[in-house]
């Protein structure tokens, strides 16, 4: 060690030791100030994990959902005072890829957080690894209540199924003044089961009539013929029917029951008729009244909409199709580093003797000041800290609306249903959260 070097060392301690309760309290502070930080420190950027199927029969709505992280990208590139750097994992649209993917990207990547996926089989499958690292993730456009209700790092971007089936429901009967409903559905689909549940629960609450759903239907995976169900349906009389199936089975069924003379009634269904062509289908025919759930941001322009709006065209042309998926994967990397950045100055205004003082246990007391040390040296808030100031987001004005997360991590917000008839598209219909 050189003289000057020996000199100036002496000359800190010397302060530290006199003047300790100022701050200067740690060698290890003092080496950090003036000799540099620890190697992770240094680190520039921040990883935010992209998990998503960019390939295989979902590579489609994965690719829009990686649309919308990269234009937030684009327009958000900071978090923590450092360059916020995607990496990305392909899960291939395959529930043993997703397993392989999601492994591949903690292990190897250590991302602060993950972003993804879609497919609901394919976020359930990644839970448990994203627990274990305890690694927030925020998936977009999986409404399936599972993913979420136990696993405290698996946030959601969007509502659940069964908040569609309240909005449906809020829908048929306030707006449209249907008093009576039948439901349809696939055999052994658990998800359009809890959905279903939901809304004939919210109808038969907002009529106060336990007989208002006349009939509750199931189709067989095993064929396309739905002349019998059809008939049925208009045997019982129902003003309007959901319709919890995916687009290619409505198209399929809306068809017959108009060859079948199924009388005009107003037909429901979930977020995923917001498909472009079942939409083209359904204008293409006058005699088709249909409802589905879609964003807020679909009849109400916030000013992040705009900003959004604004954006997109420019990065993807005046022409490009705009999704649901890419506005909501847009709002979850604005909520990722929202996040992220309220964990910091979390760590930045709380004394580490406050936070051990406040824990049930020494092992907890410990565990928790070393996390807020770690995080002050490196500059990069834990998993742990993250997830709590995710859990506090109140009010955040999205692109897709306003998301509350309120002490929970599914996101409360409100549903718009958006409405075509005789081939025109009415003004939507907004249930509030």
């Amino acid at each position: 060690m050189n003289k000057c070097r020996k000199r100036i060392l002496s000359l800190v301690l010397v302060v530290c030791l006199t003047a300790g309760l100022t701050g200067c309290t740690t060698y290890t502070n003092f080496k950090n100030a003036f000799f540099g930080t620890d190697p992770v420190a240094k680190e520039k950027t921040i990883k935010i994990g992209v998990f998503e199927p960019t390939s295989g029969s979902m590579k489609t709505q994965g690719k829009e959902e990686v649309m919308g992280i990269e234009l937030a990208h684009d327009l958000y590139p900071t978090a923590c005072g450092k360059t916020v750097e995607l990496v990305y994992a392909d899960n291939k649209s395959d529930m043993y890829e997703a397993e392989a993917a999601i492994q591949e990207l903690i292990t190897n990547s250590e991302p602060s957080m993950i972003l993804g996926s879609y497919g609901e089989t394919l976020s359930l499958v990644a839970g448990d690894y994203i627990e274990a690292a305890n690694i927030p993730t925020i998936t977009i456009s999986s409404t399936n209540p599972l993913i979420t209700a136990n696993n405290d790092y698996y946030f959601s971007a969007t509502y659940s199924e069964t908040r569609q089936g309240d909005a449906l429901a809020d829908f048929t009967y306030l707006s449209q003044n249907k008093q009576t409903v039948a439901t349809v559905k696939m055999e052994n689909d658990d998800t359009a089961t809890a959905t279903i549940k939901r809304f004939t629960n919210r109808m038969k609450t907002l009529t106060g009539n336990n007989h208002s759903v006349v009939g509750s239907f199931e189709l067989s995976t095993s064929s396309s013929d739905y002349t019998e169900t059809i008939q049925k349906l208009k045997d019982a009389g129902a003003e309007a029917v959901f319709l919890a199936v995916s687009p290619a089975v409505a198209k399929e069924f809306l068809t017959q029951a108009e060859a079948n003379g199924l009388p005009y009634t107003l037909f429901l269904g979930t977020r995923a008729w917001d498909n472009k062509e079942f939409l083209d289908f359904v204008k293409s025919s006058p005699k088709l009244h249909i409802g589905y759930p879609a964003e807020q941001a679909a009849s109400t322009e916030t000013a992040m909409s705009q900003r959004f709006m604004e954006a997109f065209r420019e990065k993807y042309g005046e022409d490009a199709e705009l999704s649901q998926r890419t506005v909501v994967a847009f709002d979850a990397y604005l909520l990722a580093i929202t996040a992220m950045n309220r964990a910091m100055q979390t760590v930045h205004e709380t004394d580490p003797d406050t936070i051990a003082a406040s824990t049930a246990t020494d092992a907890e007391a410990r565990a928790k000041k070393e996390a807020w040390q770690t995080a002050n040296e490196t500059g990069i808030p834990s998993g742990t800290q993250i997830k709590d100031a995710l859990n506090s987001i109140d009010n955040f004005e999205g692109a897709s609306g306003v998301i509350n997360y309120k002490g929970k991590n599914e996101a409360t917000k409100s549903v718009s249903i958006c409405h075509i008839a005789n081939s025109m598209e009415l003004p939507a219909y907004v249930s509030e959260s």
